[in-house]
């Protein structure tokens, strides 16, 4: 576990007393689907620009790729998110900004065998996935050592915590769009 302070001007007092990125897997597969497209997407482009504005479907080979490029980044980023504990209460984002749910907002935290459940006051329950996040079992340690209060249940989360898991829906749609933006890389030689 790391500690680290939290970034100037963001209402997360102390440093951290834990800090949990996404799985190292994920982390590699929206790395590499970013390179990817960012390199056939220029190719792509480069290719369609060549061949003239007046080529049938010039179009999609310029904006497809910029389309494939902009959800990678999104995607890359979303996994290069952390999630942090400290005496402010919970944090997901990144150095230069992100989401808080400071100790005083919360009316609960459950932590199940596979999620936890933050409970505020107003608004809809936060739920975070074990699938999503690297050495998960260690979460409840940093909650105990940023004095976060919490009930510990031995059972599985409920439904709503697996719907809330954005991490296998994140990879499929890193897939597709990687297949795609080889797909239109390789139709841009195709005419």
């Amino acid at each position: 576990m790391s500690a680290v302070d939290s970034p100037p001007g963001i209402s997360f007092a102390g440093r951290a007393a834990g800090e949990f990125s996404s799985r190292p897997r994920a982390r590699r597969l929206a790395r590499r689907v970013f390179m990817f497209t960012l390199i056939a997407g220029a190719i792509t482009v480069s290719h369609a620009i060549r061949l003239g504005p007046f080529r049938r479907s010039a179009e999609y080979f310029m904006i497809i790729p910029l389309v494939c490029f902009s959800i990678a980044c999104v995607c890359y980023a979303v996994r290069r998110a952390r999630l942090r504990f400290g005496g402010g209460g919970v944090r997901w984002g990144w150095d230069v900004g992100g989401f808080t749910m400071s100790r005083d907002r919360m009316t609960g935290v459950d932590v199940y065998e596979n999620a936890i459940a933050f409970v505020p006051k107003r608004g809809s329950t936060w739920y975070v996935s074990a699938r999503d996040w690297d050495r998960f079992d260690e979460v409840p340690a940093a909650m105990r050592k940023a004095n976060i209060e919490f009930t510990l249940h031995n059972k599985k989360a409920p439904i709503a915590a697996t719907l809330q898991s954005y991490g296998i829906a994140l990879d499929l749609m890193l897939i597709l769009d990687a297949l795609i933006a080889g797909a239109m890389l390789i139709f841009s030689f195709g005419g």
